[in-house]
This record gives structure tokens, sequence and C-alpha cells, in this order.
């Protein structure tokens, strides 16, 4: 709040793509010689972290919901990317995280919103608000981040720079991404390893459909570290449909970040609810098993928002 003061505040809320969608902002305002100061929840390879400070009236910020962060927040334009039940150890009910959705929209001045969520219409919107959808995204721009939530993040950009009026095209274009989403580690002996951020089954449906498109006809297995018990205990029905396009899935034990253990609910339990899924709790379980069994050619997709940036790293020394 304090530093935002005398700003002009562009912020990036939404439950998926918060850290992209701030960062292809970031880099849009400083191609325009605008200047910006960006802060990100993520590093940002250019910037060697998470911020960047300008000189300008702009201030960019990534706006969280988790304990009602971006309440602090009063922006000139929010774009919301998307709103799905999250953080259930904290909103407790999905009301409860749509009213401090609301709030955050009572406190902007424009709101840019993906009309493609269903539960943004669950919100009571300002008449100036401008909507956008991924079927509207440009034929003649070809992402290099590939999948279609990344061309959904880039639509509220686009709405951005035509409110601005600031060219997008090659900002968009020569975008490569951020650390830990979908980013590609390296290949060795034909095994592409790719660390992701992912602890959502939206998230996870979305990179696997990504990499679909552009690793087509390879194996894609996929190692998730769950993060926290309640999140998972609450997403268990749509972790299956979200997973169904991996050819092989391996759960670990779940990172349990801030929570205790219940003691009623494990990573074993999670596997059983995903049709041929394999429990491997321990990391060095999970190497061992990839090391005996993957095909040259395969993908192996580690999601998680724990240790699970390690165990990729680890995963590919090994081959």
């Amino acid at each position: 709040k304090y530093l935002h003061k005398d700003k002009f505040v562009i912020c990036i809320a939404g439950t998926h793509g918060k850290s992209t969608t701030t960062t292809m902002v970031g880099k849009l305002l400083i191609e325009a010689k605008l200047d910006p100061t960006v802060e990100v929840g993520a590093v940002v390879p250019e910037w060697n972290g998470g911020d960047r400070i300008g000189k300008s009236k702009y201030f960019v910020s990534e706006a969280d919901e988790f304990y009602s962060n971006f309440l602090h927040y009063h922006p000139n334009i929010t774009i919301l990317n998307n709103i799905e039940f999250d953080h259930p150890e904290y909103f407790k009910t999905l009301d409860n995280m749509l009213d401090i959705f609301q709030k955050l929209v009572d406190q902007t001045d424009l709101l840019i919103y993906n009309t493609d969520s269903p539960l943004i219409h669950k919100l009571v919107l300002p008449k100036n608000s401008i909507p956008y959808s991924a079927k509207e995204f440009p034929k003649d721009l070809i992402l290099k981040v590939p999948g279609v939530h990344n061309k959904a993040n880039a639509m509220g950009v686009i709405k951005l720079a035509e409110i601005l009026k600031i060219n997008y095209k090659k900002t968009l274009e020569n975008f490569s991404g951020i650390d830990r989403r979908l980013q590609e580690l390296d290949t060795v002996n034909g095994i592409t390893v790719i660390d992701d951020y992912a602890n959502h089954p939206t998230a996870f449906q979305s990179n696997i459909k990504a990499l679909r498109e552009k690793y087509s006809g390879k194996p894609i297995w996929v190692v998730i570290e769950p993060h926290t018990f309640s999140r998972l205990r609450a997403v268990l029905p749509d972790l299956a449909p979200a997973l169904k396009d991996a050819d092989h899935v391996i759960i670990s034990k779940i990172f349990a970040s801030r929570e205790a253990d219940p003691g009623d609910f494990s990573g074993a339990d999670i596997a059983k609810a995903i049709p041929g899924a394999l429990y491997l709790p321990e990391f060095s379980s999970i190497i061992q098993y990839l090391i005996s069994n993957i095909q040259p050619q395969s993908v192996i997709l580690v999601m998680g928002s724990g240790n699970s940036d390690k165990l990729a790293r680890e995963i590919l020394q090994r081959l």
C-alpha cells in the first residue's frame, strides 16, 4: 500500500497465471519505454529475481488472494485472470473466497476480466469492465509459451495494451516464460525434464494439454508432489479427469507446508483416486523408478509448490 502511493497501479489477480501475466505486463511497459516498477511472485530470469525498480508512475503488482493480501491495494486497473476455489485452509468456503475477490473488484477503477471463467460471473462486475476470451486470440500472434492457458494470459495483456495505446505483438511473441512455469530444464539421453509450480487440478490439466501440443506423440510422465493436505482433500474428485491425458502418473508424499498432518489422509489416498497412478512417497524411490522404467523420447513433467523443483533437477542429474 505504501509503495503504491501516488503510482498508477496495475494489479494481476486470479487463481492461475498471475506470475506469468504480471511478467508479461512488466515487459510490455518496459519495451514501451514506460519504465515501470514490477513485483512478481516468481523468478524472472532477466531480472535475477521477482522485482524490478522503475522510475515512472507505473507500478505492476501480482495481487495474491491468500490471507486476503490484495485488499491492501486500490488498483487503477486490475486484470482478473480466472477464479477457482483454492486455499481451503484459509477461505473455508467458496463464498468467503468470492467475497474477497468482490472487494478487490470494488476497489478497482477499471477491471479487465476473463469471461471464460465461470466463477467470475458470480461477482458484481462494474459497468465499465472489459471482458476478454482466449477464443479472441489473434491468429497472427505466435507465442513461445505453449498452451491455451497462456493464450488466455496474453489476452488480458492485449486488452491492457489497447487501453494504454501501446503495441503488444513483439513483447508477447518474444516472451519466453519465467522460472518454474513449464520450465524446460534440459534433455538428456532423449528424455526432457520440465519443472512447474502447479498445485491445482486445473493447472495440472492445462500443463499436460500444453505439452501434448508441443511434444506430440511423446510419452508424458507426470510426477506430482501434492501441496498441503487441505487443498488435495478439497480437489480430490477433480484429479482423475485433470490427469487423464498423462501416460504415467507418480504421486509423492504430501508437502505439508504450513499444515499439520491430519493423520487420516496421505499421498496414497491421492494415488488411489487416480486410475493407474503410482504412490512413491520418497523422492529417492521416484528417481529410481524413473531410471529403471522410462524410455527415451519421453517427457517428465514434475509439478508442485514445495521441494519438487529439487526433485526435477535430481532426476535430470541421474538420467
